[in-house]
């Protein structure tokens, strides 16, 4: 065989193995595209889903000093649906007068967006607002104000737990309420008037005045139920706990079997709230009744 002809059945053979790899590249191409058209129209056009937050992303702002939150909600996970932390700098305040009370308000404001831009780099759907004094402070007004500015910031619906705690009364038809608080006097008084321009008589309150912010996660099951005892009566429809920073949620199925009424617990409420906000309906025995039946 001459060279010329051997050569030329050398770019006969690179020929017909690059045709092949053409078509081939051609067909994996094809059968690529229809896979991705297919999981596009399964996840109705979203490009990407979160892995384990595939049903819902939840993001909290919590206090750098609660270590309550997040294990409580943890207990209460839900398959599919993720939740995602950002901690608020706060200093740890000493609560020793109204001034004190009103001063942890204050401080919450420096770190508060830069917190939620924070949390907001992990895509949640959804944010609970998980530090209730800030919330409750100015009445139906401050909420209403604290809630449209995080949600301006943040671009998603925000949970706060004033809304959600009414939400969960109104779900329980709860007219009249007691209320258990960590806070000083002051800090007690924003939570009743808020009550009370959202249409509920307040019975009673009472505030367990912790000495310190990072003191709030350490008061008792024992210290819970002696302030239910002292605020409880046939006048009231729920009693209603708030301060996330109390490991409550746990204690709201048994307290119910005590009182034989409902007993709402911040961190359940907006969990709850959230949720059902979001479609998602899953419900969860041990933390009352609200995530129970409703």
């Amino acid at each position: 065989m001459t060279d010329d002809a051997r050569f030329g059945e050398m770019d006969s053979g690179k020929a017909d193995f690059v045709s092949y790899c053409t078509r081939l590249y051609i067909y994996y191409s094809f059968i690529t595209s229809q896979r991705q058209k297919q999981a596009g129209n399964e996840k109705e056009g979203s490009a990407m889903t979160d892995v384990l937050g595939h049903r819902l992303k939840v993001g909290s702002l919590v206090p750098s000093t609660n270590s309550s939150v997040e294990p409580e909600i943890a207990g209460m996970a839900i398959e599919g649906v993720t939740h995602l932390a950002a901690r608020i700098s706060v200093p740890n305040q000493e609560f020793r007068s109204n001034a004190d009370a009103e001063a942890i308000v204050v401080a919450t404001e420096p770190d508060l967006l830069p917190a939620l831009s924070r949390l907001m780099a992990a895509n949640p759907d959804r944010v609970i607002m998980a530090m209730a004094v800030p919330c409750f402070w100015g009445g139906r007004a401050g909420s209403t104000s604290m809630k449209r500015r995080l949600e301006e910031h943040a671009g998603v619906p925000v949970t706060v737990p004033p809304d959600a705690l009414d939400q969960a009364l109104t779900t329980m038809q709860a007219k009249t309420i007691a209320v258990v608080s960590p806070y000083m006097p002051l800090a007690d008084e924003h939570v009743k008037v808020w009550f009370e321009e959202a249409g509920y008589g307040v019975d009673k309150i009472v505030g367990l005045r912790a000495p310190r912010e990072d003191q709030v996660i350490d008061i008792t099951a024992d210290q819970l139920q002696t302030a239910f005892d002292r605020v409880d009566s046939s006048r009231v429809d729920a009693l209603v706990h708030v301060g996330t920073s109390i490991a409550m949620a746990r204690l709201a199925a048994p307290f119910e079997a005590r009182y034989r009424k409902p007993v709402i617990s911040v961190n359940v409420a907006c969990w709850w709230a959230t949720l059902r906000a979001a479609g998602i309906a899953d419900r969860r025995d041990g933390y009352g009744r609200l995530l129970r039946d409703f």
